[in-house]
């Protein structure tokens, strides 16, 4: 039944919404942290990731047409670190050439770069440095911000608006993103999946772009929220992001994710534009109902069994 497809994370976030448009025309695999954690049941078969001994993994990459990757950490927690990350792709990357996988779809990050001070961003430049120089043909994507159900950023705005009496925003505000849809993202991995953007590195977002600020005064409305937004230096903010990380068991945001949503790293220059607009999105059926309804935890997700 059509190709087979290795997606890393296929029950998560990015993952499942790919898996989700292949799953009635493909075989579909998944590398996993979580092999338990699979919603598609037995219509997936699901591999652990072995690190420790990468050769354990041959299997799951055996018969594999394309290697769809989007394996990376956050932020630096515990023993897991972004310069694990990158070696941990790079035996990934080897198990796909061994193979004789014949694409690698890879998701990166907008404004990816290795000379970037920021290591969230050099990281993923290294890796995309390491897809290019595998001699497997590749499609790297670059979404800029990614939203839909499950997502971290946007669901936990929503959930301080409904929580809090003041939402504090970093600065001014008026720093840009481009908030992409999962679902329209999905589709533009799955052209790829199917032989688009050969060799290609590809920044994608929605057909929008906005203000940080007037993200969040959206995501207020939408949520019926009325909180008091107040703008704030991001050292002061950053102050009680640490307190919340602390009530709440994670860490919220970064000083670093601060500085690259500051710095506009969620926006790029001629993207390649789907899917419907943000607001559209959360005009959407039952998207406002549900986002903020809890907390999602980034460290409950990735980094605690």
């Amino acid at each position: 039944m059509g190709p087979t497809i290795l997606i890393t994370g296929a029950s998560g976030f990015i993952g499942g919404a790919i898996t989700d448009q292949l799953i009635d025309r493909a075989t579909i695999r998944s590398l996993t942290s979580h092999p338990h954690k699979n919603r598609f049941a037995a219509r997936v078969r699901s591999f652990p990731y072995d690190f420790d001994q990468p050769a354990r993994m041959a299997e799951a990459f055996r018969g594999v047409d394309v290697f769809v990757n989007s394996y990376y950490v956050r932020f630096n927690y515990g023993d897991e670190t972004f310069e694990l990350a990158v070696d941990r792709t790079r035996d990934l990357i080897a198990q796909a050439q061994a193979a004789g996988v014949r694409k690698i779809v890879h998701v990166s990050v907008s404004n990816a770069d290795e000379r970037s001070d920021l290591p969230y961003y050099s990281n993923k430049g290294r890796i995309e440095r390491l897809v290019r120089d595998s001699g497997v043909d590749y499609t790297i994507l670059r979404p800029a911000l990614v939203v839909g159900r499950g997502d971290i950023l946007v669901n936990n705005i929503a959930f301080f608006l409904r929580h809090l009496p003041v939402f504090t925003i970093f600065g001014r505000g008026d720093y840009r993103a481009q908030p992409m849809d999962v679902d329209a993202f999905a589709a533009v991995a799955v052209d790829a999946i199917g032989g688009d953007h050969h060799g290609q590195t590809v920044p994608v977002a929605g057909p929008d772009d906005w203000t940080f600020r007037d993200m969040v005064r959206a995501i207020r409305a939408a949520v019926g929220s009325r909180a008091l937004i107040v703008h704030a230096p991001a050292v002061v903010a950053l102050v009680g992001l640490k307190v919340a990380g602390l009530f709440l068991g994670d860490v919220v945001l970064t000083s670093d994710e601060v500085k690259g949503l500051t710095r506009e790293y969620l926006y790029a220059e001629q993207p390649l534009r789907r899917g419907a607009g943000f607001a559209e999105w959360l005009a959407g059926d039952g998207v406002a109902s549900a986002l903020g309804r809890r907390y999602e935890s980034e460290l409950a997700r990735h980094f605690r069994q």
